[in-house]
């Protein structure tokens, strides 16, 4: 198994966190100060096809995929 890149694994690190801040931006215009309490694991969370909102969570879905992929690339234990 590859070795994990730190400066990939910061990279990854830093485009989830702008792509989470822009969704939980996203969720308070769309429902409020607790959009993301209220609505977070539920559907509304997407948006509809097409919106502001559905766009930064398919963003924050991919940085997160990215960032996990990013982090199990790790030496093999001695």
């Amino acid at each position: 198994m590859a070795l994990t890149n730190p400066t990939r694994l910061a990279l990854t690190e830093a485009a989830l966190a702008s792509a989470d801040r822009l969704w939980r931006d996203e969720m308070r215009r769309n429902y409020g100060a607790d959009g993301v309490l209220t609505y977070g694991f539920a559907p509304e969370a997407q948006g509809d096809l097409g919106t502001p909102l559905r766009r930064t969570y398919e963003a924050r879905r991919v940085a997160v995929a990215l960032w996990r992929h990013e982090r199990h690339r790790v030496a093999p234990s001695p």
